[in-house]
This record gives structure tokens, sequence and C-alpha cells, in this order.
């Protein structure tokens, strides 16, 4: 309870904070106030267009993310397993770190097409965080473990299960709720550069060259929101323990 009312006061705090810049610049075209941008968001939530442009955001970022944990995971596993991948693998994953976005915004349209770009963009900018924070937490498994998995002659499945799965999951779980963000940001910065038909960089950049600035802010509130669902569905999803909650309750009974 009391963290829920400090996010709540720290939330109130900040929205104070936009209401009196708006009431400084006294421009609803320039800065809207927040109970503008509130209606606006409630007005467009009712239409079929918001809801398409939403889903189908959704649908070609998180694409992009989920094949950037899978891709990101795996490679990881093979690095750790095989000095030879991880050599030749390293340089590329610094090169897609150390590119601009724009970069590759702008080859993969001319070399794929828009359409596609918001679903690259986040698999580009999510991989290299999932690959190296993975890629850590298996160099860094304790050797005597290692050793007594050998001397148990445990099977591969069973060596997943209870030594890498366990020591890893920490370096996992830190890098996708690290990345996230980022390869949502990513997307629809993405979106926003080459907009596709029905996304939210469209309806972005529409409410921009109409200088309708309370759509531009609503659909900033939109992004930002989904970002911090998504993180907030991840980590109530790793805290959440079928087992560990019926052996609770048969404890109790």
């Amino acid at each position: 309870m009391k963290k829920a009312v400090k996010v709540v006061l720290i939330i109130a705090f900040w929205v104070a904070i936009w209401w009196i810049l708006s009431l400084i610049i006294d421009n609803v075209l320039l800065f809207p106030d927040p109970l503008t941008v509130l209606a606006r968001l409630g007005q467009m939530t009712i239409t079929a267009d918001f809801w398409i442009s939403l889903l189908t955001s959704i649908l070609r970022v998180m694409l992009g993310i989920i094949l950037a944990i899978v891709l990101g995971t795996l490679i990881a596993f093979l690095c750790a397993k095989v000095k030879i991948v991880y050599d030749i693998l390293y340089p590329f994953m610094t090169v897609i770190k150390a590119t601009p976005v724009a970069s590759f915004i702008i080859l993969i349209v001319l070399f794929i097409g828009k359409d596609t770009v918001p679903s690259i963009i986040s698999l580009l900018m999510v991989m290299p965080v999932v690959w190296a924070n993975v890629y850590e937490g298996i160099k860094n498994i304790d050797i005597s473990l290692k050793e007594v998995c050998t001397v148990y002659k445990l099977s591969p499945i069973k060596k997943l299960k209870v030594l890498y799965l366990p020591s890893v999951m920490p370096y996992f779980l830190s890098a996708v709720l690290s990345s996230i963000g980022l390869g949502w940001k990513a997307g629809i910065a993405a979106e926003i550069l080459y907009p596709p038909l029905k996304s939210i960089g469209k309806a972005m950049m529409d409410a921009k060259s109409l200088f309708i600035t309370e759509d531009l802010f609503a659909w900033t509130f939109v992004v930002v929101a989904l970002s911090l669902l998504f993180e907030l569905i991840i980590k109530l999803s790793f805290k959440f323990n079928p087992k560990k909650k019926a052996g609770a309750k048969d404890e109790n009974n």
C-alpha cells in the first residue's frame, strides 16, 4: 500500500509540473495541458483507427523483441560453448550496438521495405543486450557446480534445469527488462521515420504535420504507457511461481 501511494504521489507531482508548464506557456497549440490531452485520448480510444494502429504497432515491435530475446539467448549459449563462434560474432554485435539507429532504418528501407522496419530495428536493438547479458551469466557459473554435474553425469536437460537456468536467469531478466523499453522506443522511432499504414508512427507523423499537438502528446503517452506495461508484465510473470504457491497452500492445509 505504501509503495502504491508513493507511485501515485510521484505521478501526481509530474502531472502538476506538466500543468504548471502549460499555464506558463499558455498556448494549447504548443503545449496542451493534461486534461486536454486526456480528453483527446478518450476521444481517440472510441475510434477503430486507434485500435488498429495500436495493435499493428504492438505486433510489429513485439515480434522483433521476442525474436531478439530468443536469438540472443541461443547465440549466447552457442558462444559460451564454442569459443570461435564468440570471436566471430563479437565484432558483429559491437557494430550493431555502435551504429546509429537511423542508419539501420535507412538501409532496411532501401533493401527490404518500410513495413518490416519496426520489427527488424527492435530485433537489432534488443539482441546484442540479451546476448551480452546471457553470455556473461553463463561464463560466471560456479565451476564447482559444473564439476558436480559432471561427477553425477546429469543429462543435458537436467543440467539445464538445475545449473544453467538458476544461474543465468538473473542476467536474462535484467537484459530483458533493460532492453524491452529500448526495443519499443526504437521500433516506434522507425515507424515515425518511415511510417507504415495504420501504425502509431503514422498517427504521430500525421499529428505533427497537421500541428495537432494534443494528438501528438496523447500518442506519446500511449507509447510510454505500453513500454511500462510490458515491463510490468515481464516482472510479474517471472515473480509468479505456481508450484511455490501450490506448495504453500498445501502446507497451510
